[in-house]
C-alpha cells in the first residue's frame, strides 16, 4: 500500500480524522466513542480512495481501518506531549 496514495484532493487522510474527531469531541462526543468514529471515518476516507484510484473496495476497507488506527494513534501520541516554553 502506497501511503502517499491515502489523500483525497490533496488532503490526508488522517488529518482530516483528526481533525474531525476533534470536532465532535469540542461539540460534545464522549472520549469513549472517539476510537470508534476515528474507525468509520477511517474506513469511509479509505473506500473513497479506493473509488477514486479504482482499487478494489476490501482494499479501501483494508486502508480504512489502518487510516483510522492511525489517526486515532496520532491524536494519542500528540495528546501526550507536554510543551514547555
Amino acid at each position: 500500500m502506497d501511503v502517499s496514495s491515502l489523500a483525497l484532493y490533496g488532503l490526508p487522510i488522517p488529518t482530516f480524522i483528526m481533525v474531525a474527531v476533534g470536532l465532535a469531541k469540542t461539540l460534545g462526543m464522549p472520549s469513549d466513542y472517539a476510537p470508534h468514529l476515528s474507525a468509520g471515518l477511517g474506513i469511509a476516507g479509505g473506500i473513497a480512495v479506493a473509488i477514486t484510484t479504482g482499487q478494489p473496495i476490501l482494499w479501501g476497507i483494508m486502508a480504512g481501518v489502518f487510516l483510522g488506527a492511525m489517526a486515532c494513534g496520532i491524536y494519542k501520541q500528540a495528546k501526550g506531549v507536554e510543551t514547555t516554553v
